[in-house]
């Protein structure tokens, strides 16, 4: 039942070309699409986002390879595989992958095919700045999108992550980075998608704190930050107790899996195990044991989604989406 996936076959040779000329020498290209895209608004009361900014933070390792991520033909087959289901809702992603994704959109539809990027959310990430194993990882300064050139394209949403280290004097700075981008959010009329982490120091760099009383505090913190919290969805990282630190907010949460599993219905069981917790709970990012999954992405992302818009088993959901392939 379980089906590999060859990215090199899904984006072969000839498209892969393509995407680079136009990206060298026809740039427009990009605007161009993102003028022509249709607008979902929120496709469902429930979101199901595909994540897409590992490599910007120097995050290219998966499953003991260092590199596993790095690919950028293979992690662009394995995004638009996922995208070509119209229960995935939309994508967080950096500068590099969304105009990526605009050129392959429009190659897609040149052949005939679903232009897969229209009625999905497209949220663009602002920081990534604080890279991975560097002295100054904890300042997560804005790297990427600004608001302004996502108003530009036409986009749906702003991703920042905040990572609140109360024993790091730089961690402030990210405080006041967000509250700017939370700012700048409610000046352009799009709403902000906050990615909440505790972490600690220790002698080996920085943890991520998944208790409830460490996701309470960055939670209340996250919520109060900006002018605005209405337009405010807060992802959390999934813990044991999660009613606890859903429960502290209004906000519409997004749940951060724990990317534990890889057999696919136990995938799906792990990505579907949140629904009904909290009434406030609105959705899940993928992600990457189904991205990256060996088996391929697009039922085991399908079947997630399906769950959290209408309900249903994983087993029979998944079987189902591998069904229709």
């Amino acid at each position: 039942m379980y089906m590999g996936f060859d990215y090199q076959s899904f984006l072969n040779d000839k498209i892969f070309e393509e995407l680079n000329k136009i990206k060298a020498f026809s740039p427009e290209v990009i605007e161009q699409e993102a003028a022509a895209r249709k607008k979902p608004g929120f496709p469902h009361d429930k979101l199901v986002f595909a994540a897409a900014d590992h490599n910007a933070r120097m995050i290219n390792e998966y499953k003991g390879n260092p590199i596993g991520l790095s690919n950028r033909r293979e992690y662009l087959s394995r995004l638009v595989r996922m995208l070509q289901s119209d229960q995935i809702d939309g994508i967080e992603a950096t500068p590099d992958i969304i105009e990526d994704l605009f050129i392959l959109n429009k190659l897609q539809r040149e052949r005939g095919e679903k232009a897969f990027l229209d009625g999905k959310m497209l949220v663009g990430t602002v920081n990534r700045g604080g890279l991975k194993n560097t002295v100054w990882e904890m300042d997560d300064m804005p790297s990427c999108y600004t608001v302004d050139r996502l108003v530009k394209l036409r986009m749906d949403g702003v991703k920042f992550m905040i990572r609140l280290n109360p024993m790091d004097e730089r961690s402030k700075y990210t405080v006041r980075y967000c509250a700017e981008a939370v700012n700048a959010a409610e000046s352009a009329g799009l709403p902000i998608f906050i990615e909440a982490l505790y972490v600690e120091t220790t002698e080996t760099g920085f943890t991520m704190k998944t208790d409830s009383e460490s996701l309470c505090k960055v939670v209340g913190v996250v919520g109060a930050l900006g002018c605005r919290a209405s337009g405010k969805w807060i992802e959390v990282p999934l813990n044991h107790e999660y009613a606890v630190p859903t429960a502290a907010t209004t906000c519409p949460v997004l749940v951060v899996p724990d990317e534990v599993k890889s057999e696919p219905i136990e995938v799906v069981e792990e990505y579907t195990k949140e629904i009904g917790i909290s009434s406030n709970i609105r959705g899940i990012l993928l992600g990457r044991n189904v991205m990256y999954n060996e088996s391929d992405p697009l039922p085991i992302a399908e079947a997630i989604a399906d769950i959290w818009h209408k309900g249903g088993n994983a087993e029979e959901n998944y079987k189902r989406c591998v069904e229709k392939l």
